[in-house]
């Protein structure tokens, strides 16, 4: 992971220098540094391989031994030892009064857990699943009020037999029921796909969780510090069982014909700054572009912008099908002459197109709601019209035939058995002598920081064995899929890191239910990483504060963020950079202001 940056893709090298000793005991690496080539290199190469096995742990401990692992396992020991030899070998073994243990049940039930959307730590710990549940159920009542049908108990053959021809007059069929049924289950099943404020919703209702950790929350059956849901609180309420028995169906992906057929509209109606078009045809009726390049800004000069932006128009393989978004999120200067990109110019050729390669379309947005990194790259996904959105930091080099390698992964290698919920390319650093001269362009020389390229492999290894590429290599996804995983959490860290952490949980977990309801269909997920040429990322930060410093305080935050400590995005801006968290407008996600909405409403 690059190291945690602002609003936009520029990180503030100043605080990242004055607030270096907070993080290692002392400054060590970078230009300045009293250790020898050779022995820094060694140390950088040993501290990546080290980083490494600590992401390795990470996923081991969520993927593939999560917490409750030992209690599928027994279980199914148990099961072969009785049908084997019979019970009384486990009544030999185990008391009487142990069948049932309640804490291994709940850490399966953490186990297998697999959530609807992201979630920012605000939204997880703001509101109980309690309250969820309760906003849930009114929410449903306004807007679905076919979900709550109530369901007639039914009764045995016999009885309804012995009773009278009034009674049996005013029962209904064995068939009207299962219809209701049906119907009812149906409702809710497209009320959580289509729904983005169900989804949400039911996702945070259904999480494992502390019930220790809320005040109010109804005491759980079973005390203890392992997480409970509110399932097994309220075994018999109806509403949490259908949830329960359809999760899976609610969890499938939309199909790729969906996501190419999908009709979407911008769902942030802000008018752009300035844009310019050079649309020449017209390949899909849903989609205005094939691709949305989204550019984040903090602090960016507009030259820097137009070099990066240069390049990748060169690299692309059909340009004119590309749309990019620049998100201003402030400081930034010159941003017009991005225009001229898609601003097509010269002779005709025999086809009557202009022989001038630019962009179908270069439109200028400016960020000013605040919150972070989260908040503005879901601003520029709400405004893209692109049937794929590709993520991109501004100080990173894109490679050749990069759209056609993008849609490659996601749609024409994804009718396989396993489908690719994401992709993104390679890791690299830019180490030419221009790329390395480029964070100092006003010295002759271009310093080669130490053990640089230990972070490019041991990077290529973590994507690739444990599915966790970061920002920095391009993610892209369908517009879609965007929306249906609800977009990066709404946060100003770590929102690269929780959207990835969904997807690949949701590649390593979740296998589709054989009887699917229609029109769900769905297959195996996997996070591609797309082969051949990587994307380069700027190599100025480890040139700034060298790779020792960089690699343990990225690897320090990761462990802050998803190990015991739990520390939320805002506390570990406020330690990374030494002064508060972006301010926002409000404190509520945007869903939760227009959930508020509709309650009041």
């Amino acid at each position: 992971m690059g190291a945690p940056k602002g609003e936009g893709g520029k990180e503030e090298s100043t605080a990242e220098e004055d607030t270096a000793c907070s993080v290692l005991p002392s400054r060590i690496g970078g230009p300045g540094t009293s250790l020898p080539f050779v022995v820094e290199s060694f140390l950088g190469w040993s501290l990546c391989f080290s980083c490494l096995a600590v992401s390795g742990y990470h996923y081991c401990k969520s993927i593939v031994f999560p917490p409750g692992w030992c209690y599928s396992v027994c279980r199914r020991a148990r099961t072969l030892v009785r049908g084997l030899m019979g019970g009384w070998v486990l009544r030999l073994v185990r008391p009487s009064h142990a069948h049932h243990c309640p804490v291994t049940e709940e850490c399966a039930t953490e186990a297998t857990w697999i959530p609807l959307t992201t979630h920012s730590r605000a939204e997880l710990d703001g509101q109980s699943p309690w309250e969820r549940y309760i906003s849930l159920v009114r929410y449903l009542e306004m807007r679905h009020p076919e979900v709550l049908t109530p369901m007639i108990a039914m009764q045995p053959e016999e009885t309804r037999g012995r009773m009278g021809s009034i009674s049996e007059r005013s029962l209904p069929s064995m068939k009207d029921l299962l219809s209701v049924k049906c119907n009812a289950d149906a409702a809710l099943v497209r009320a959580l796909r289509r729904d983005d404020i169900c989804r949400r919703l039911a996702s945070l209702a259904m999480r494992p969780y502390d019930a220790s950790q809320f005040e109010g929350t109804p005491a759980p059956i079973h005390r203890g510090s392992r997480p409970t849901t509110l399932l097994r609180q309220f075994p018999h309420n109806r509403l949490l069982q259908r949830m329960s028995k359809l999760w899976e169906h609610a969890l499938v992906l939309p199909s790729l014909d969906e996501c190419t057929s999908y009709y979407r509209l911008p769902s942030d109606a802000t008018v752009p700054v300035a844009s310019a078009r050079c649309k020449r045809h017209r390949n899909d009726a849903n989609y205005p572009y094939r691709t949305s390049l989204i550019l984040p800004a903090y602090r960016e000069k507009g030259s820097h912008l137009m070099s990066k932006l240069s390049t990748a128009l060169e690299m692309a393989a059909d340009p004119n099908e590309i749309e990019v978004v620049v998100v201003d999120a402030g400081g930034c200067s010159g941003l017009e002459t991005l225009l001229s990109l898609a601003e097509g110019s010269g002779t005709a050729n025999g086809e009557g197109q202009a022989n001038t390669r630019c962009w179908g379309q270069v439109a200028l947005f400016s960020f000013v709601s605040g919150g972070g990194r989260g908040p503005c790259l879901n601003f520029g996904g709400s405004v893209a019209t692109g049937r794929i959105l590709t993520f991109c930091h501004s100080d990173t080099t894109l490679p050749r035939d990069w759209d056609d390698r993008i849609v490659t992964a996601l749609e024409r290698e994804g009718r396989g058995s396993a489908r690719a919920n994401s992709c993104a390319f390679s890791f690299g650093i830019d180490t030419t002598p221009e790329g390395l001269s480029m964070p100092f362009e006003s010295s002759a020389s271009a310093y080669y920081p130490p053990g640089i390229k230990a972070v490019e492999k041991t990077a290529n290894i973590r994507s690739r064995l444990f599915y966790l590429p970061y920002g920095d290599s391009v993610l892209s996804l369908h517009a879609r899929i965007f929306d249906f995983l609800g977009g990066f959490p709404d946060q100003c860290l770590m929102e690269d890191y929780e959207l990835v952490a969904l997807l690949r949980r949701r590649a390593a977990l979740f296998a589709p239910p054989s009887e699917l309801l229609a029109p769900v269909s769905g297959t195996k997920e996997k996070v591609a990483i797309i082969p051949g040429t990587p994307a380069l990322c700027s190599p100025r930060r480890w040139q700034k504060l060298g790779v020792l410093y960089v690699t343990y305080a990225n690897s320090k935050f990761v462990n802050l963020y998803a190990g015991a400590t739990k520390m939320g995005p805002d506390d570990l801006f406020q330690l990374y950079y030494g002064r508060e968290p972006p301010k926002r407008d409000a404190s509520a996600s945007p869903w939760e202001r227009r959930l508020a909405n509709t309650l009041e409403s």
